[in-house]
């Protein structure tokens, strides 16, 4: 019933097809997730246990949007994240993260990683509801990296949506997420520049394409938007030399500079 190949969908879709993939190794997690789902119209869920089977799966039914666990025997969750995002299929498919991991580091880094959403399992019907009906509601990703990659006027070195989207009103410390998410951000777009830099003055087009890649994820994560539109540029291979490397210190130094002030 809950397997790649056999489904579970509702009678009455509140639009033609959502088709959901979950990727967990506990199977009791896909029939909960079914059961769930079963009142609901529209859904049709697909069920992987093997993370590395997972991106396969994904070619082969084309979610509209991917649940899946972080830890799993044979995958490494943060990485399987990342894989979705840089694969052409997956690319613009909203990723939540279904962890049993409750803490605010494991949430910042699966966001990080191009997470486009985080719950804790298993959440009632109506989290799960709520947070699948936003996702499927947002503009696409691909349409946010066409911005991302035009560098809109006007737009500052952080988007404050992004940026709100982290805040927890209702907790004791609000910024809490926000400050540890900004703090991997620092860390990793740190070590990721220090990969970036010497790649583009040797001229390494694809090491500068895999460190441009990784960094502009990092961006978007944060909502570094004309972070990642440089970044973007890297990666196609244009102004990958000086000149390059100059704008992408200039801008990695206007969003440290942003992120200071958004959690303080």
């Amino acid at each position: 019933m809950v397997s790649p190949d056999q489904p579970t969908s509702a009678a009455k879709p509140p639009r033609a097809r959502t088709t959901i993939l979950l990727v967990d190794d506990q199977r009791f997690v896909g029939l909960a997730l079914a059961r769930l789902l079963d009142a609901e119209s529209g859904f049709e869920l697909h069920c992987c246990e093997r993370g590395a089977e997972a991106a396969d799966t994904a070619d082969r039914i084309h979610p509209d949007v991917i649940l899946q666990d972080l830890v799993m025997p044979d995958a490494d969750g943060l990485a399987l994240v990342q894989t979705f995002r840089q694969r052409a299929a997956t690319a613009a498919t909203p990723v939540i993260v279904l962890s049993g991991n409750d803490d605010a580091a494991t949430r910042a880094r699966a966001l990080a990683a191009g997470a486009a959403d985080y719950l804790v399992k298993l959440p009632s019907r109506d989290a799960l509801i709520a947070c699948l009906t936003r996702q499927l509601s947002r503009p696409s990703d691909t349409a946010a990296r066409v911005d991302a990659a035009h560098g809109p006027d006007g737009d500052g070195p952080l988007d404050a949506d992004v940026l709100a989207s982290y805040r927890d009103a209702g907790a004791a410390d609000p910024n809490e997420t926000l400050r540890t998410l900004v703090g991997i951000f620092l860390t990793d777009s740190e070590a990721l520049v220090e990969r970036l830099r010497p790649a583009l003055l040797a001229h390494d087009a694809a090491e500068g394409a895999r460190a441009a890649h990784a960094l502009k994820g990092c961006a978007m994560a944060v909502g570094a938007r004309r972070l990642a539109a440089v970044c973007a540029a890297l990666e196609a291979g244009d102004a990958a030399d000086a000149a390059g490397v100059a704008r992408l210190e200039h801008s990695i130094d206007r969003v440290k500079e942003a992120c200071a002030q958004a959690v303080m």
